[in-house]
């Protein structure tokens, strides 16, 4: 991960701010880049007086919402061919489907939320809202809530631990993957129990 902090933090000493509205903007449009890292080199530069706190929180903020509202109206615009994409690459049938749908119109307040702390699920969280219909206001909202939580919590981490920013990195990716695979674990078992409890309602309705 050495070279991976190393290219972020020349892009941040060249661009600036606009390298932390680049990388998240595009982490949470769809573009699997490395928006934790950002944060945590933009922090440490924040430590060496070439950035601020006082802009990076905000802007990064700015920056995770555009992102996310990108992936939303991709989502909506092109969400059922999106989804014909994931049945033939994933073999879900009409039943996941809908039990996805109905999940995230009903709890996906929830799951916006918490999929900014998830590595790789923040970046479909608002491609995967747009698509299964989540109603924009209601995302907007969580998507703003999450993003503010994220960006504050990852920054002030970066911040606090910068002095000794490559070691931090590394222990900080493990920890990211750890969390992101104990959330994901705990998502799949909602999942699950909601599917059970989707596929008994559509079963007393054929009955009635």
């Amino acid at each position: 991960m050495h070279w991976v902090s190393d290219v972020v933090q020349h892009f941040l000493t060249h661009w600036g701010y606009w390298a932390i509205v680049v990388g998240l903007l595009s982490e949470n449009a769809g573009i699997p880049l490395p928006g934790e890292t950002v944060l945590v080199s933009a922090s440490f530069l924040a430590q060496k007086g070439y950035l601020s706190m006082y802009y990076i929180i905000p802007v990064a903020i700015i920056a995770a919402c555009l992102g996310d509202n990108a992936g939303y109206w991709i989502g909506t615009r092109a969400g059922k061919t999106l989804i014909r994409w994931i049945r033939r690459l994933t073999h879900l049938d009409d039943v996941n489907i809908a039990v996805t749908r109905d999940l995230i119109q009903r709890r996906g307040a929830t799951t916006i939320f918490w999929s900014r702390f998830i590595f790789g699920l923040r970046t479909v969280a608002g491609l995967m809202a747009g698509m299964f219909g989540m109603k924009w206001r209601r995302f907007l909202i969580f998507n703003l809530l999450g993003a503010a939580a994220w960006v504050t919590t990852i920054a002030l981490i970066g911040y606090g631990f910068g002095a000794a920013l490559d070691e931090f990195v590394n222990y900080f990716e493990y920890a990211s993957w750890s969390i992101s695979l104990a959330l994901l674990a705990l998502g799949y078992l909602l999942w699950r129990h909601h599917k059970k409890q989707f596929q008994r309602g559509t079963q007393a309705t054929r009955q009635v």
